[in-house]
């Protein structure tokens, strides 16, 4: 027997006024004649509850919350993208990294041969030696004049010696520094290092994340002022969603938006908004929000298109009312009519009225309390077998 055809064998009809049953919660006894007789209950076998899989919800006392839908692009976390350039000029002798790669803070990217760079090292050894020599001479110096075996004219040529080599030391290790090089590896800068190769300058990434921009061959003559590689770290990814003026006042910062793509049909990314632009565009009158999504399997790609649902909040002043799913309202008639549960297996159909509603869910004027469990999923059923059960008396 097919399961639908079951469940019809599955449900008695217990009348309130005739059989003694339980008198439905808020029943109307005096219900208009187009209206089936909305005093009798509908009882549903367990068998027949687990066939339609239905659900009951509970009625809630709130502002009715809309939904608005927007389509985006799919962007860079901006705080989080890196371009990478030389600080001299340079030949590339060996690339690394390829598009896609990921890469962590400090990989070499790149290398290249500078010429300006391994003449600033060779400055700056030439005068740390110079200050390493000028300084034992004033050390030197210095004592014996205190011992009043030097003339003052010899400690004071080498104080001054001293002094212009510092001045010289300090001058080189500065263009090492502007030249990006650390602390580090400039107290580590020797004729020895990089097997002697003092013009040797390595490209690093800033932080950890993917190649998306790589533009470098070997034997290119790379300038300052060309970006070589941009880094992204697409963990978190943005999406920029306009927000009509008149809903402005509907959405708060944390918020969550459910976010779709084609790629993934049926699949919804959360993510909540970060920031609400103070500007307001004259053409589309919309503010843009951005709105930060978890990316961590990398679905979600640069520059797909998306949609963006953002449930709006009650309007500031907005009444609460008893909201309810739409699909738990059913028309008998020309009434409104939900399935009150007095207890599992048992509904009571009642008439309502409704105020407003949203793509979603309605606001109820009159004929529910906050907290009755009313029938969400099976609800179309039930008003069959109301229809069906009125038509045969």
């Amino acid at each position: 027997m097919p399961a639908m055809a079951a469940v019809f064998l599955l449900v008695t009809t217990i009348c309130g006024c005739k059989g003694g049953a339980p008198a439905p919660p808020g029943a109307n006894k005096s219900a208009p004649a187009h209206v089936p007789a909305l005093e009798r209950a509908i009882r549903l076998a367990p068998e027949a509850i687990q066939t339609l899989g239905l659900q009951t919800v509970p009625a809630s006392s709130r502002g009715l919350s809309r939904e608005l839908v927007t389509t985006a692009v799919i962007k860079p976390n901006a705080y989080r993208v890196a371009d990478v350039s030389p600080r001299v000029p340079g030949k590339a002798i060996e690339v690394y990294a390829r598009l896609g790669d990921n890469v962590k803070k400090g990989a070499v990217l790149a290398k290249l041969d500078s010429l300006e760079l391994g003449q600033a090292k060779a400055a700056f050894l030439r005068a740390r030696t110079d200050l390493n020599v000028a300084k034992r001479n004033y050390d030197r110096l210095k004592t014996l004049y205190a011992k009043q075996i030097s003339s003052e004219r010899d400690y004071l040529s080498a104080k001054g010696d001293f002094e212009r080599s510092e001045a010289v030391y300090n001058q080189a290790r500065e263009a090492l520094r502007l030249l990006g090089l650390s602390e580090a590896e400039i107290a580590g800068t020797n004729w020895n290092s990089a097997g002697g190769r003092l013009s040797l300058l390595p490209l690093l990434s800033p932080f950890s994340g993917t190649v998306i921009s790589r533009d470098i061959v070997v034997g290119e003559q790379v300038r300052p002022d060309q970006t070589v590689f941009t880094i992204a770290d697409l963990r978190v990814v943005w999406l920029l969603a306009d927000i009509h003026e008149k809903d402005l006042a509907r959405v708060r910062i944390g918020d969550t938006v459910g976010v779709q793509v084609d790629a993934y049909p049926g699949e919804e990314f959360r993510g909540s908004i970060t920031y609400i632009s103070d500007i307001i565009e004259p053409a589309t009158r919309t503010a843009s929000a951005r709105v930060e999504i978890a990316n961590p399997d990398r679905h979600l790609r640069l520059g797909m298109f998306a949609r963006a649902h953002v449930k709006l909040r009650p309007a500031p002043g907005e009444r609460t009312g008893i909201v309810i799913p739409a699909d738990a309202v059913q028309r008998v008639g020309e009434k409104f009519v939900v399935f009150i549960e007095q207890e599992p297996g048992t509904y009571f159909p009642r008439v309502v009225s409704l105020a407003t509603a949203s793509d979603d869910a309605v606001q109820v004027r009159s004929g529910l309390a906050a907290g009755e469990r009313v029938v969400r999923k099976g609800a179309f059923y039930l008003k069959s077998v109301l229809v069906r059960e009125s038509a045969a008396r």
